[in-house]
Formats: C-alpha cells, structure tokens, sequence
C-alpha cells in the first residue's frame, strides 16, 4: 500500500511539472501600469521552481506584446535556479508605440519545459506640461514691465516739469 502511494504521489508530481514547471509571477509596480511611449517599464519576475530542486539553468524571454500579440520589444537573458529566484527586469518601449493596452510576456524556457506569465499595462499619449509655457510667458511679461518703466521715465519727468511750470505759471497769474 505505501508503494502504491508513493508511485502515485510521483506520477501526480510528473504529471504537474510537465504541464508548467515553474510557477512565474511578474510583479509590475503601479507607477509602471501608465507609462508613455518612449519610457522604460521596470518590472520583477518571480520564479518558483516547481519539478525539480536541483539547480536548472533557464532562459527568461520577455516582451511587451500589443493586442494582436505582437512583440514591441524583446530581451532575454539565461540564468540559474535551483528553488526560487527573483529578477528585475527592464525593456525601453518604442518612441512609436501608439496609445492602448499592451501586455508583458514572460516565458520561461528549460529543459523541463516552458512556463509563462503575463502582466498588462497602458500606453497613453504624453501629456505637454503647460508649466513650461506659463513660467516664459511671466518672464516675458515682466521683461515687458520693466522696460515699460525704463522706458516711460523719462516721460514722466517731462510730465512732472510740465505740471510744475504750469503751478509756477498759474501762481504768478493769480498774484497779477
């Protein structure tokens, strides 16, 4: 009886690990679900090593796919894991990725076997910051300002000579 369980408990563990040997997660930080074209796009990838305990050397093939499953870029790397592993990972989108929905790809490729995760993020259109353009139409406003004053003194001294003739003028009439 305990030999027909422990065969059955090794046939159930074949039986998982040859449908996905490992047990991937991809860990994408909300900063990183919006981003603009043109951005970079952090993420973790969390392996679990579900077939085997002894150390496997694997390939981590990521990719940002568009919705029709086309990959907008693409790397890959090989590494080692034995139980557990975590790597962070990064790919730069297109400076022409258009607006939408994308997703993050990971397959994990070993001699056991594939296993794959995926993750999704956002596109969107980069917004212009008006800042820019509200700080230089300040600066230009007060530039005009103070060459409006710079300008204008001297038409205000002729202004305060002139009043100041007329009072002499007009204190001299009313003494006649």
């Amino acid at each position: 009886m305990l030999l027909a369980t422990l065969v059955i408990c090794s046939v159930s563990s074949v039986i998982v690990s040859a449908i996905q040997p490992f047990n991937v997660e991809i860990v994408l930080p909300d900063s990183y679900k919006n981003v603009n074209p043109d951005s970079d796009v952090w993420f973790t990838i969390n392996l679990l090593n579900l077939a085997n305990s002894q150390r496997i050397d694997v390939t981590l093939n990521y990719d940002i796919l568009d919705v029709e499953g086309k990959s907008l870029v693409h790397n890959s790397k090989t590494v080692a894991i034995e139980t557990q592993a975590s790597f962070v990972a990064d790919l730069q989108l297109p400076a022409n990725a258009m607006p939408g929905d994308y997703n993050i790809n990971v397959v994990v490729n070993s001699s056991l076997g594939d296993s794959t995760a995926k993750a999704s993020l956002k596109v969107s259109t980069p917004k212009n910051d008006l800042r820019i353009y509200y700080v230089g139409a300040g600066v230009v406003v007060l530039i005009l300002l103070i060459l409006l004053v710079v300008k204008s003194r001297p038409l205000i001294e002729k202004l305060k000579l002139k009043l100041k003739i007329g009072k002499i003028v007009k204190d001299k009439l009313k003494k006649k």
